[in-house]
């Protein structure tokens, strides 16, 4: 089956998946990393490892259309996906930003209102106190929306480009250079967590390699088969050691090749992991496989943005330990309270957010078809 092929579902089972199997790999480590002092440092890498997964995915799920913005070259699309965007992510945000300032007692504060507004870490670490600080990633995703589009519909006016694929790449390519340069020159790698790794000016580009991804599998137009997917599990395999042996190194050494290099390894690594998933999702044949990927996809984003608020409110409930019962009661309350939230908040949403003109409900069609869309998202 072709790239092409699956692209023309409605869903991608196997990036459901990964999208979820991320959230709980972010999840379950801050658990860890709140109890366990002498596990902080390896839970923090496998975190930090699946919030770099998560960037790439966005911006492979998002590409087509991103792609379809570029293509009619007109504000209205643009306006449609923008709307679609801040629909998904913005309301389940401020929920969770309200819960767990309630939580901290931060509600009207300076800081609350930065991260309201996605600004606690456009430049560098404005904010007093961190108390969300998942939101760091959260605020990466809402800009490069109003950053990256806009400037690929500026870059084929000015090109006068004829929307080409070799056309959406370079501009991800200049897009990723230019962020690159940037993080260079005025990054303070001394600093690396706080000051680079966490800040929009100088992450935005780690989204764009998804979609960079995404424009060389519409080019490949090659057949997923078993040769195929071996050679991904491989370079998986290749891109995780690299990361890894990169991050234990980073837990060493001051060096600052080393955090250069990480954004790198990190792209590598999140693209080489969206296209092995890409790669089998062949394999959901079953039924039940393809329902547990949905359903996964379906509360992630919850998972991500309300289970600190669940772990830091059980800490206040229950005497501090980090027993497997405790371990079992946060797990359970989380996918309890996402998956309700999901149906109960979410999903009336999305139904209700604005379609793209000549485009089918489902937005299912071929990829080639600039007039309409696959895979919403």
């Amino acid at each position: 089956m072709t790239f092409q092929q699956h692209s023309r579902s409605e869903r991608i089972e196997s990036l459901d998946l990964l999208r979820g199997v991320a959230a709980f790999a972010v999840m379950i480590p801050h658990f860890f990393m709140y109890y366990l002092e002498d596990a902080s440092a390896l839970a923090e890498i496998v975190s930090v490892t699946a919030v770099e997964v998560f960037f790439v995915l966005s911006g492979f799920v998002l590409g087509p259309q991103i792609v379809l913005c570029a293509r009619r070259k007109n504000w209205a699309t643009l306006r449609t996906f923008l709307l679609r965007r801040w629909m998904r992510t913005i309301p389940s945000y401020l929920v969770a930003l309200l819960a767990i300032s309630t939580i901290f007692g931060q509600i009207g504060s300076a800081d609350f209102f930065r991260y309201a507004s996605y600004v606690q870490n456009l430049f560098s670490q404005h904010n007093t106190r961190d108390y969300y600080p998942v939101a760091w990633s959260l605020s990466v995703e809402e800009w490069y929306y109003v950053a990256f589009p806009p400037f690929l519909l500026l870059y084929g006016k000015l090109t006068r480009g004829t929307g080409e694929w070799f056309e959406y790449g370079s501009a991800a390519l200049l897009f990723i250079i230019f962020v690159t340069l940037v993080r260079v020159a005025y990054g303070d790698m001394a600093g690396w967590g706080e000051h680079v790794r966490r800040v929009v000016a100088f992450r935005i580009d780690s989204i764009a390699y998804g979609f960079l991804l995404y424009v060389a599998l519409q080019q490949g137009k090659f057949e997923w088969n078993t040769r195929l997917r071996s050679l991904s599990f491989l370079l998986l395999l290749l891109t995780t050691a690299l990361l890894f042996h990169i991050n234990l190194q980073m837990l060493e050494s001051d060096a600052a090749w080393l955090r250069h290099i990480h954004p790198f390894a990190s792209a590598a690594f999140g693209m080489s992991t969206v296209t092995f998933f890409l790669s089998i999702n062949s394999l959901f044949r079953a039924q039940w496989m393809k329902a547990v990927g949905t359903y996964l996809g379906q509360i992630s984003y919850p998972v991500y943005l309300f289970h600190l608020a669940i772990l830091y409110t059980l800490a206040r409930l229950l005497p501090p330990h980090n027993d497997p019962q405790h371990f079992l009661l946060y797990a359970g309350a989380v996918v309890l309270f996402t998956t309700l939230f999901f149906h109960g908040f979410e999903k009336p949403i999305l139904a209700s957010r604005p379609r793209y003109r000549h485009l089918p409900v489902t937005g299912v069609a071929p990829i080639h078809d600039p007039e309409q869309l696959p895979t919403p998202r």
